[in-house]
C-alpha cells in the first residue's frame, strides 16, 4: 500500500501531511471482513455525549455537509461513527474477534491515536 514512511520528514511531521507524495499513503477501503467487524464490534451510539454533540454541530455549522447520520461507511460530510460500547453500556475491544478467527495470522503493525483532526481543502 505505498512505501514506508520512515525517514520521510514529510510524512512523519504532521504539517507536511498535505503536500506528502499520494504514493506513500495511496487511497485505500479494506471490504474483506467489514460485516463480522462491524456486526461484533461497532455499536450505534444512543446516549451522545455534550462533546460528541457539540462536535457535530461545530462541523455541520462549519460547512461540512451532508449530514450522514449514523453510519459506518467512509462519506463525505459529517456522521456520527460505531462506538466501542453497545446499548447496554458494556464494552467491546478489537480482542472480541479473537474468538472467531487463528490469532496466529492476526498482525498489528500499528497502535496509534488521534490527537489532532487536520482539514485540508481539496483533498
Amino acid at each position: 500500500r505505498g512505501d514506508s514512511p520512515y525517514g520521510i520528514s514529510d510524512v512523519e511531521d504532521f504539517r507536511g501531511s498535505p503536500t506528502t507524495n499520494p504514493k506513500v499513503s495511496p487511497g485505500f477501503v479494506s471490504e474483506d471482513g467489514v460485516q463480522l467487524v462491524e456486526r461484533l464490534n461497532a455499536f450505534e451510539q444512543y446516549n451522545h455525549s455534550t462533546w460528541n454533540s457539540a462536535t457535530k454541530d461545530g462541523l455541520l455549522e462549519a460547512g461540512f455537509l451532508p449530514y450522514n447520520g449514523h453510519t459506518l461507511n467512509h462519506l463525505v460530510g459529517t456522521k456520527i461513527s460505531g462506538s466501542i460500547f453497545d446499548e447496554n453500556g458494556k464494552r467491546h475491544t478489537a480482542a472480541d474477534l479473537l474468538q472467531y478467527k487463528n490469532p496466529e495470522n492476526i498482525l498489528v503493525p500499528l497502535n496509534a491515536t488521534a490527537s489532532k483532526i487536520l482539514f485540508t481543502l481539496g483533498a
